[in-house]
Order: C-alpha cells, then structure tokens, then sequence
C-alpha cells in the first residue's frame, strides 16, 4: 500500500516538474500553443516523407469538359479588363470618363513657368501689401497673377489645386495692405487685382475639369460684381453630354451658381440694374429646362429668390414669377424643387400685373398634391425638407444676426420674408389650411387626413373662383432672350507666358427696359 503510494507520489512529482518545465520554457499560453501547432506539423510532415505510403492522396485532376466555358483561374493578362465569366451579372463596367477629364492645356510651359516665377513670385505679396500702383507694381501684379494661374494648369499639379487655389485667394484678399495702408489705397490695389484676374482666367475656363471648377470657384470668391460676366457665360452653356467639346458639367455650373448668388447677396458695389437683369435671363432660361439634375435646379431657384429684377417692361412680363411658378406647377419635377419654388415666390418681388391671389392658388394647389403624395408614401425622407419649405412660403425662418434683427428679408431687403408680411388678406386663408400639414410632417407624422380634406376643399373653391390661375403661364413658358454663348472664335488658344489675354466679350443680352 505504502509502495503504491510512493509510486503514484513519484509519477506525480515527475508530472508536475514536467509541466513546470514547459511552463517556464514557454511562458505564454499563445506561445505554448504555437509550440504546440508547429511541432504537431513537423511530425506530420517527418512521417510523411519518411513513410510515402502515408502520404495524402492527391487531389484528382477533372477531365477538360468541352461544355464547360468556365476558366478555372482568371487569366493575369485580362486583370484590367476583368473575363466576364467571373463577374456577376449585375455587375456594369463603369463608362468610359469624358474628355474634360484628362484635357492638358497648359496655359504656359514648364520653362516659362519657372521664369514668371522667378521674376514675378517673390515680389508679388510685397506689392500687395504696400498697395504699390505704380507702372512696375502693376506689372508685377500681372506677372505675379499669370504666374499663380499657370502653375494651376500644370499636369504634375493637380493634386496640388486645392493648395493653389487657397494661397491665390489669401494673397489677394487678406495680404492686400497692410495695418498702416489707408482705405482708400487698400481699395484700388483690390479693384487692380480683380480687373487683371478677370483678364487672365479665362484661358483656366477651357481647361480641364479640375482647373476649370477652381478658376469658376475663385471668381465665385470675390466680391466683386463684374465677376458676373464670366459666370453667366458658364450656366449659359450647353451641358457636356450634349456638347462635349464646348459644353459645361454640372458641377461647373452649379459652383458658377454659387458665385453669381454671392454676388447678388454680398458684392460691393452690388450688382446694378443692368447686370441682375443679364444674371436673372441666365437663371431663368437654365431653369426652364427640366433635365437639368435637382440639385442645380436648387441653385437657380436659389439665385431667383435674391433676385430685385420684377419685370421686362419691353411687353410688361413678370418672366422672373412666371419662371418659379412654372416649375411650382410642373409635375416633372422633383418635390424638392417645387418647394423650393414656393419658398422663393414669398420673397420675389411681385409687381402690380401679378395678382397675388393667382399665386397663393398655385401654392395651395401644389400643398395639396405634395400632401397627397406624401400620405401615399409617409416614409419618403425628403418630406420635412420640403413641408419646411411650403411653410416658408408664408412666414420667415426666424434667423437672426449678431443684433437681433431678423436676416431671412425679401430679396430687397425691405421686408421680412413670406406672403404673410407683404400680403396677409390674400395669404392667411391658404396658410391657415396649410400649415397645420406642415406642422404634422416636420415633427415626423403622416398628414393627417382631415387637414388634407379641409386643404382639398379649400383649393377647390379656389380654383373655382379664380379659374384663370391655371393659365397664368403661357404654355410655352416664354422667356427673355438667352444670352449668347460664347463664339469659339472668342476662346483664348495660345500658350504665351508673356501675353495675357483679353477680357471675353459679354455677349448676354439683357430685355429692353428690365426693372428692378
């Protein structure tokens, strides 16, 4: 019994002093199971070679099926163009990318780049700030602006566009003058700056896409109104699918939007008479095209709704009213835009040959088919957008500035925002059946069915008393002339670093006797 237990005793002694021993050799549990792993592979594989008869069986090859069109590994010289047998079938080859896209037109070589930047880089911010005018300072702003644009058109610098861009437009608004510069100074130096840069970018407006959207987005930074000239040749243009040599992107056009709305709100002096009456023919024959994407169309919308511009006197046309309330009443169009419309129709202009009563129906009757829809589609996201926008047809945002006075104004500024301010007799009724919906939606419910009942009666009566207010738009939905499209003759094409071309040609036409 004794012997047993010594027996078991020292079995068990030499266990633990094993375990112990491995423990300290390995340490780490992962460790002590990697040991584990590899030595269990290695006597697998020793058994293996020393016993072929061991060996796993191979895999057996499959008989070539002549039936079989399927490739067993894709072959590594179709990579780029993938074998349709591996793709599946949903799959759809992205389109070929457009030629704007990898256009190189350099407005000057790299040595020529290399010599502006010589005689004209380290003097340019010092001119700029000591204001300097004189006939060498202003050649020096020249040269230093020909420098900075052509470096942008440099292939090996399109990466770097963005960087360029951000220098360019901090040397000439902030860097111009210095703490001591007078007012006055500081003032001619950036009226200089803004008339060379005028003159030279648009040789950038031809280039590729890339050098293209940054020239229309430095112009769309400047507060200057002249500006508007290039911008309003940009959104007149054809679009790129249908023009693909002269033609503009989207995204051109919507960034060229963004700077004439600038304009209209921001530059000084403000945009005159004249120049709103060129931006709102622009606008307003984009508008009327219904292919263009919804997202520009709410950038046009966008541009009418600071427009001052009421009439073309030459036949006494409110082409800017007719212009919103055709998209108000087109069908075609998303809600998104439609709204949007009603919004900008509270803060146009609306000259006496407009009856306002004409335009509450068409808002109303445009409530009641956005509410039915969204009653058929609660779900849609885009309904508290658009309700939010119905409401402000009536009433302003509520925004105010830094001294409390309220910033959501009328396009002239005179008064607040939505028909209730300028039109209250003619607007409250429509706004009482139309705002209890929007209230609903824009606190994520469904319409409720009796509010679309009361909204439905209500634009019945209207339409009945006021049967005209579906032909205020003539069918044809005539507009002002378009401006001219810039002539090929006109487009910049040479490639000298010392000749900076001319100013192009506003060839826009303006309606006789536009008004503001």
């Amino acid at each position: 019994m004794h012997d047993l237990h010594r027996a078991e005793s020292s079995s068990s002694s030499q266990w633990v002093g094993t375990v112990s021993l491995w423990n300290l050799l390995t340490r780490a549990r992962s460790l002590r199971l990697t040991l584990a792993v590899g030595m269990a592979i290695s006597f697998s594989d020793s058994v293996s070679f020393a016993q072929p008869g061991l060996n796993r069986p191979a895999v057996p090859k499959k008989k070539a099926d002549s039936k079989q069109t399927k490739k067993s590994t894709p072959d590594k010289s179709t990579f780029e163009q993938p074998d349709p047998d591996w793709l599946p079938p949903s799959f759809q080859p992205l389109p070929e990318p457009p030629a704007i896209m990898e256009l190189e037109q350099p407005i000057a070589t790299a040595d020529e780049v290399a010599k502006l930047k010589k005689d004209f880089s380290g003097k340019f911010a010092k001119v700029l700030r000591d204001c300097d005018l004189s006939t060498n300072g202003k050649q020096v702003i020249a040269g230093g602006l020909r420098f900075k644009l052509a470096e942008m058109t440099q292939g090996e610098k399109r990466k770097l566009l963005p960087d360029l861009h951000k220098t360019l437009m901090r040397e000439i608004t902030t860097g111009i003058g210095s703490p001591g510069s007078k007012p006055a100074d500081v003032a001619s130096t950036t009226q200089f700056v803004n008339q060379e840069l005028l003159r030279q970018v648009p040789e950038l407006l031809v280039n590729n896409f890339y050098v293209r959207l940054h020239a229309v987005l430095i112009l769309s930074e400047l507060d200057y109104a002249p500006a508007h000239t290039l911008l309003v040749q940009m959104i007149s243009a054809k679009d790129i699918e249908e023009d693909p040599v002269n033609g503009q992107p989207q995204a051109v056009k919507i960034a060229a939007m963004q700077g004439l709305i600038r304009i209209l709100k921001f530059a000084q002096p403000q945009a005159t008479v004249k120049e709103r009456g060129t931006i709102a023919v622009a606008i307003v024959s984009e508008l009327a095209k219904p292919e263009n994407h919804w997202w520009y169309q709410l950038r046009l919308i966008e541009g009418l709704r600071n427009m001052t511009v009421a009439l073309d006197t030459a036949n006494n046309t409110p082409f800017v009213i007719q212009s919103l309330l055709a998209v108000v009443k087109d069908p075609n169009r998303v809600w998104t835009v439609r709204a949007k419309a009603c919004y900008a129709l509270g803060r146009v202009p609306v000259p006496p040959v407009v009856k306002v009563d004409d335009l509450v129906t068409a808002i109303s009757e445009c409530a009641l088919q956005m509410a039915n829809d969204a009653q058929a589609k609660p779900n849609n996201p885009i309904w508290k957008g658009c309700f939010w926008d119905l409401y402000l047809a009536f009433k302003p945002d509520g925004s105010k500035d830094k001294d409390g006075k309220d910033k959501d104004l009328d396009a002239e500024g005179k008064a607040l925002g939505g028909l209730l301010a300028r039109f209250r007799p003619v607007a409250q009724p429509a706004y009482d059946v139309i705002v209890p919906i929007c209230s609903g939606v824009i606190q994520g419910k469904a319409p409720d069915p009796g509010d679309v009942q009361k909204l439905g009666g209500f634009v019945r009566a209207r339409l009945a008393m006021h049967g005209g207010a579906r032909d205020i738009i003539p069918v044809n939905n005539q507009v002002p002339e378009k401006p001219a499209e810039l002539p090929d003759s006109d487009r910049p094409t040479n490639n000298n670093a010392g000749v900076v071309p001319a100013v192009l040609p506003n060839n826009s036409s303006v309606p006789a006797g536009i008004k503001p």
